[in-house]
């Protein structure tokens, strides 16, 4: 329907294949878009019981803007919507407001009339995207559907400026002289017939860390779905499968998605660092700009943005990957939208209790994972 300033909107679960793949080239082709905003992204997410829906503006039939919306019934929410690092704005589009304030109104009104809940993490530099939906009644949200900013590297560096900023002393020697052929570590690149293996390295990463991974059939669903835009990574320690990062790229990045790591395994320290260190090196050879470590939790971008990158508070994960180096970033504000008045009244009242609070996150979780069973992979990773 059109929009204002010539400006249409497609809005619908199946647009023809043209728009289809017209999204997929601007995703695609813009710099700091995520994966989950592809449309293959949304054929795997189907298996696991959402819906995609599309928002897309056009002018004179180009595609120059849009989001893709997971949907999903979550008992006791209801129907809900989640949009992570979406909408995406063509880069340099002329009269970028017409486009914001014709998005903004497409995910209003789908808000209005589809989703009882609709929760949206907006990708970096869109934080005018943001106040628009603000305008239009949609408030900050901390529901979390993805992470609210990361770690980047810049692979347009010299390798030796980029060993230089890792943390740890002996992974930059290692890496210098590559004495990890020596110790009997051997690194790959693996496919979806990996996947047994890189679900047995999630296991075990899971129970260290105490969360439920994801499944042999999900990591192979991923990697079938993705194709190109997956990269899969192994490191065998005299033969035995010792660590795993599968990596997403788009938008020039190449982002740590999934690590599985055996720690009952002998292995060389600093092994999974290795790992990314190689796979770091794969992404700059293709032409990458960025290395992207995979999400960080608001608390930790607070201590390296707002508190002048006191480290002190980090847990170990996230000091882990500070270790590499890179930049902290944070993406524009989350918002959401809660329909109608009566809903947002008891979500909000739930918020206040002990009990309340355990059915929102629960409900929170199957949000991010998919079905019961289907399982979530890190702490800080994007659904």
């Amino acid at each position: 329907m059109p929009a204002g300033n010539s400006i249409t909107i497609v809005d619908s679960a199946r647009p023809e294949q043209s728009w289809i793949r017209a999204w997929d080239d601007l995703v695609d082709a813009t710099p700091g878009c995520d994966v989950s905003q592809l449309s293959a992204w949304g054929r795997v997410r189907a298996a696991a019981g959402y819906a995609p829906h599309y928002v897309l503006a056009a002018r004179r039939g180009e595609v120059i803007g849009g989001a893709q919306v997971l949907i999903r019934n979550v008992r006791p929410l209801g129907t809900v919507g989640y949009v992570p690092y979406g909408p995406v704005i063509a880069t340099g589009v002329p009269d970028r407001e017409h486009v914001r304030e014709a998005l903004a109104g497409a995910l209003d009104d789908l808000a209005r009339h589809h989703v009882r809940m609709l929760f949206v993490q907006p990708p970096e530099g869109v934080d005018d995207l943001s106040g628009e939906l603000i305008e239009r009644g949609f408030r900050a949200s901390d529901a979390r559907v993805a992470p609210p900013g990361s770690l980047r590297i810049d692979l347009t560096r010299s390798e030796e400026d980029l060993r230089s900023e890792f943390g740890n002393v002996r992974l930059r020697r290692d890496i210098r002289r590559r004495s990890w052929e020596d110790k009997g570590v051997r690194l790959e690149r693996g496919d979806e017939r990996d996947a047994p293996v890189v679900a047995e390295l999630l296991a075990r990463t899971g129970a260290h860390h105490g969360f439920q991974p994801f499944s042999e059939e999900y990591v192979a669903a991923l990697l079938r779905g993705l194709g190109e835009h997956a990269a899969l990574w192994i490191a065998r320690h005299r033969g035995t499968p010792v660590v795993a990062h599968l990596y997403t790229l788009c938008g020039e990045t190449m982002k740590s998605r999934l690590t599985g790591f055996d720690r009952a395994v002998p292995s060389p320290k600093g092994t999974p660092g290795i790992l990314h260190w190689e796979a770091m090196m794969w992404a700059r050879g293709r032409g990458c700009r960025w290395f992207d470590l995979g999400g960080l939790p608001e608390s930790a971008l607070r201590a390296l943005l707002d508190d002048a990158g006191d480290r002190s508070s980090l847990n170990s994960y996230d000091r882990y990957k500070c270790d590499f180096g890179g930049s902290p970033y944070r993406c524009s504000p989350a918002i959401e939208s809660i329909r109608p008045a009566a809903l947002r009244g008891a979500y909000d009242l739930a918020r206040r209790t002990g009990t309340g609070t355990r059915l929102i996150r629960t409900a929170q979780g199957l949000l991010r994972r998919g079905r019961s069973g289907s399982p979530q992979s890190s702490p800080h990773g994007v659904r």
